[in-house]
């Protein structure tokens, strides 16, 4: 696909020329069926969002989320059930041109025209000509640390400067709504660490919506969760919402727990299960006794004082990791027992 396929009329930017309408700043599917011939890619799915803060969507390979991506920008037509975004009735509405931005996980750019022109036609696409469009390609290159590749073909970018390229081409202009797809990946820790806060901050007054494999950088990311997969969507809230089903509690203690202790630590009253490594134990804990989850906890902390392990850092929740493998049931074997 070339560079000019991913800005189509739905692309991505507000045009300065007037105000912006921010009353319908929201994604609302109901009912969404996609098909390929035989093959269903997305079934029966429902998944309302609010109108701005940074959510993820995660899944197995092949559940479904670049159709789902490609559905919302407008990239296929949609087949059975209704897509509202930004209180357009259908992805295709004209109102949403220059309001949706997508960054696809491979953005393709020419190789032998400058980077500046290729972002100056993409903002003469929105109707940003001038020294407005130059203001806005230079500011937007400086902050993916790309000024100095203006006046360069895309063809001389490494992976990482290539993927920035992405960020920034979805960045240009005001966008509502954006889809990035795998933002980070290949990215060096420090480049990471500043797409991350570029995404930070275009969620507070944009919908931001990123599909990645890396569960450990979501968590610390974005405000809410979408998990697909076969096509339908299993599970969505918030990260504490969805990581504090099942009252876990991860532990870290001052020293290493024995396998006595941790045998002892198991038959505390109300933990159903316990897993030890090194000073970390994960809990979990029964609190559907009399007095709730706040007396299986003075349960716990008073098992661990006895065996000499008091808590030196304690937090309610399983990592994002443990919940998308519990929502999917792709837990270990060992996760599974009971």
């Amino acid at each position: 696909m070339s560079w000019a396929l991913l800005h189509h009329r739905g692309r991505t930017s507000i045009s300065k020329d007037g105000p912006v309408n921010r009353s319908h700043h929201q994604l609302r599917i109901q009912g969404l069926s996609h098909s390929f011939g035989d093959k269903v890619a997305i079934d029966h799915l429902d998944w309302s969002l609010p109108d701005r803060g940074v959510v993820g969507l995660v899944g197995p390979n092949g559940a479904g989320k670049t159709t789902l991506f490609s559905l919302i920008a407008g990239f296929l037509r949609v087949q059975q059930g209704s897509i509202e975004v930004l209180g357009a009735a259908s992805p295709g509405h004209p109102s949403l041109v220059s309001r949706v931005a997508v960054m696809p996980q491979d953005a393709i750019f020419a190789r032998d025209v400058s980077i500046g022109d290729q972002l100056m036609f993409l903002r003469a696409l929105d109707g940003v000509r001038g020294a407005t469009a130059v203001q806005e390609v230079v500011a937007t290159m400086e902050s993916v640390g790309l000024a100095g590749e203006l006046d360069r073909g895309a063809a001389v970018l490494s992976h990482g400067m290539g993927k920035r390229l992405g960020v920034a081409q979805a960045l240009l202009g005001s966008p509502e709504l954006i889809l990035f797809d795998e933002p980070t990946s290949g990215l060096d820790p420090a480049n990471a660490k500043q797409v991350r806060q570029l995404i930070r901050e275009l969620g507070k007054t944009a919908l931001v919506i990123v599909s990645s494999h890396n569960l450990l950088e979501l968590q610390d990311l974005i405000d809410e969760i979408a998990v697909i997969a076969d096509g339908q969507m299993i599970e969505s809230g918030t990260i504490e919402e969805v990581t504090r089903r099942g009252r876990r509690f991860e532990i870290r203690v001052g020293r290493l727990v024995s396998e006595e202790e941790a045998q002892q630590l198991d038959q505390t009253e109300h933990v159903r299960k316990s897993i030890v490594a090194g000073d970390r134990i994960t809990v979990d804990l029964d609190g559907s006794g009399e007095g709730g989850i706040d007396a299986a906890l003075c349960a716990l902390l008073g098992g661990l004082l006895e065996l000499g392990l008091p808590p030196h850092e304690m937090r309610e929740g399983a990592s994002l990791e443990e919940a998308y493998l519990r929502i999917t049931g792709d837990e270990g074997p060992e996760e599974r027992e009971e």
